[in-house]
């Protein structure tokens, strides 16, 4: 029997869960809440029971693989279908909207961060207040003079809509290359010599909110060594390693150094992290 605080301590999990990955298998989404809240000793087959129950009442779903796909099962397909937890805001075109992120996240690791910050990002519109977001916030203002604060906002929160999409799998070019699209749909003005500058500033952005999933700490919810540890192991050190999980540097940054002895793993390590 799950206690009414663990259940909602779920429902906010499953929240933050849809708005980090889009998609994410729910049996991942079991073993992230354990990992971050082992002392609560939640069986993964009670973690099931209220998810699927409880998605009549809230703003999240779960579907087989098959049901998101739109495909027919057949009487003997095989009983271990993956399922997924999802909201209706992401997967708004099936099976199209499922195929394009499952692609986009393929070999994609997820980025799991502490879970204070993880938790926070239940909300959707949740973002880290840099000097970066306040210079975009600046530079709409300046190329739309007269916006309206409501305007504003709108604009701000589109480019953060776009910019969140690099955790469905997304490149950040892609992303990036996207915003100043959408801004002009919408009726902002974006003119050619602006754009290297707004480009410039969403990348900042991107980097300081921390929507990038490429950065952070892996969960593990098994003893094997995976992919990233095997390559850390033979060929980083403990601090880069450590640097590199925490933010401080992109793991990019450190390929040239080991290709002049190791080009295989260099190409290993820039395959993991590439966007």
């Amino acid at each position: 029997m799950i206690s009414k605080e663990n259940k909602l301590l779920i429902r906010r999990y499953l929240y933050a869960m849809i708005n980090m990955y889009g998609i994410i298998p729910l049996r991942h989404a079991y073993h992230i809440f354990s990992h971050q809240n082992p002392l609560l000793n939640i069986d993964e087959d009670d973690f099931w029971e209220f998810t699927m129950l409880d998605q009549s009442d809230q703003d999240y779903n779960v579907a087989g693989e098959r049901e998101l796909l739109v495909e027919e099962r057949g009487e003997d397909e095989d009983e271990d279908e993956e399922f997924y937890l999802y909201g209706d805001w992401v997967l708004m075109d099936l099976p199209q909207d499922f195929k394009r992120i499952k692609k986009l996240q393929h070999n994609r690791l997820y980025y799991v961060p502490e879970k204070d910050e993880f938790l926070r990002r239940e909300n959707e519109w949740y973002y880290e207040r840099t000097t970066a977001t306040e210079e975009y916030r600046q530079y709409l203002k300046d190329s739309n003079p007269g916006l309206s604060d409501d305007r504003l906002e709108e604009a701000f929160f589109e480019a953060l809509t776009q910019l969140h999409s690099v955790s469905y799998g997304k490149t950040v070019e892609e992303t990036i290359n996207a915003v100043p699209r959408s801004l002009r749909l919408i009726g902002f003005t974006v003119t050619d010599e602006q754009e290297d500058e707004l480009r410039d500033l969403l990348r900042r952005m991107l980097d300081g909110t921390r929507q990038e999933a490429l950065r952070g700490k892996m969960y593990k919810y098994h003893k094997l060594p995976t992919t990233l540890e095997i390559i850390e192991t033979e060929g980083l050190t403990p601090e880069n390693v450590s640097r590199i999980h925490s933010g401080k540097i992109d793991a990019m940054e450190l390929v040239p150094q080991i290709e002049l002895k190791q080009p295989d793993l260099a190409q290993q390590l820039a395959t993991i992290y590439q966007q």
